[in-house]
């Protein structure tokens, strides 16, 4: 990656998943996306006396134990280990067009910018893999063991069929697609739903190992409809890929009422997307008729958008 002069900005954008999460840390694969939101993170040089982040009305120090800015700090402190302290304190300022919390990649998207961000201000012209692997150190501080498949995306950029043991391998596609986003305006807590996964596979391992299988399934069928440009079976696998999300618990009654809503549309099918328990449902309108769609939700779902797939991954901003 050539690196910038003067103030270091770097952007990365947020993803959506269209089959196989919580699936994928297990082994399956899975296949995300870049949309077209994204987290910019600048690094300058501060006349303070501590280096500090700031982000909307929050700030906090590099240094200080707070509970805040978890995925920052971490990359930043792993940053400094691994290539020595700056001269200079400085500040991080981090400017999010994605809502915490809301399953569409945040904090990997916040991951990925700062460490490019903060190895271009120390000098260090890193390998796309040496970003991924200073963005996954704010992950784990964040999700504990992801897979890996929300920075793949925020950094690559694109559409790809991801697993653990394969990494992410890029969809090529004939024409843009559209995907409507939803948050649900629910916050929750990917660990918290990672534990819940965790105990319905204890308890039902037969069952969990079947619908492990479905899921890898599922998510090459998903590569092959995109390649193909085939819309209508696209939607029915992500309808598909909603009924096993439900099974293990991720659902909720309020995202199935939200489901619901969006499937009586014009569209070929819907989903949650992420964690779940809260959060976002993606959907796939038929495309004549996506901005109208967006329209009628936006009355009761004002953070919601279109996206167009496929999208940039990590750049550098002016």
């Amino acid at each position: 990656m050539k690196l910038p002069s003067g103030r270091v900005i770097a952007s990365a954008p947020g993803k959506i998943i269209l089959a196989g999460e919580h699936f994928v840390v297990h082994g399956s694969y899975a296949v995300a996306a870049a949309i077209d939101r994204r987290v910019r993170v600048s690094i300058s040089k501060t006349p303070g006396h501590e280096s500090e982040i700031v982000s909307n009305k929050h700030r906090s120090l590099v240094f200080s134990d707070d509970n805040r800015f978890s995925a920052v700090k971490s990359v930043l402190r792993s940053a400094i280990d691994q290539y020595g302290k700056p001269r200079w304190n400085f500040k991080v300022e981090i400017h999010s067009e994605i809502p915490p919390n809301s399953g569409l990649g945040s904090s990997a998207a916040t991951s990925v910018a700062t460490s490019a961000a903060i190895a271009s201000f120390l000098g260090k012209n890193l390998s796309t893999d040496d970003v991924l692997k200073l963005a996954a150190q704010g992950e784990r501080s964040v999700h504990g063991n992801p897979s890996g498949i929300d920075t793949e995306a925020s950094l690559l950029g694109g559409i790809f069929l991801f697993s653990k043991k394969s990494g992410a391998k890029p969809i090529p596609i004939n024409r843009a697609l559209q995907f409507l986003v939803v948050f649900s305006g629910k916050a929750r807590s990917t660990l918290d739903l990672i534990s819940k996964v965790n105990q319905t596979r204890e308890r039902f391992p037969a069952s969990f190992d079947n619908l492990l299988q479905t899921a890898s399934f599922l998510s090459l069928e998903v590569a092959d409809a995109v390649s193909d440009g085939d819309l209508p079976y696209l939607g029915s696998l992500m309808n598909l890929a909603q009924l096993s999300l439900s099974w293990i618990g991720v659902s909720t009654g309020d995202l199935d009422e939200l489901i619901e809503m969006i499937l009586v549309g014009d569209v070929f099918g819907a989903k949650i997307t992420g964690a779940g328990g809260g959060g976002s449902v993606i959907a796939l309108p038929k495309p004549e008729k996506a901005e109208s769609l967006l329209q009628q939700i936006l009355a009761r779902y004002k953070s919601s958008f279109i996206t167009s797939i496929p999208q940039e991954g990590l750049r550098w901003e002016n």
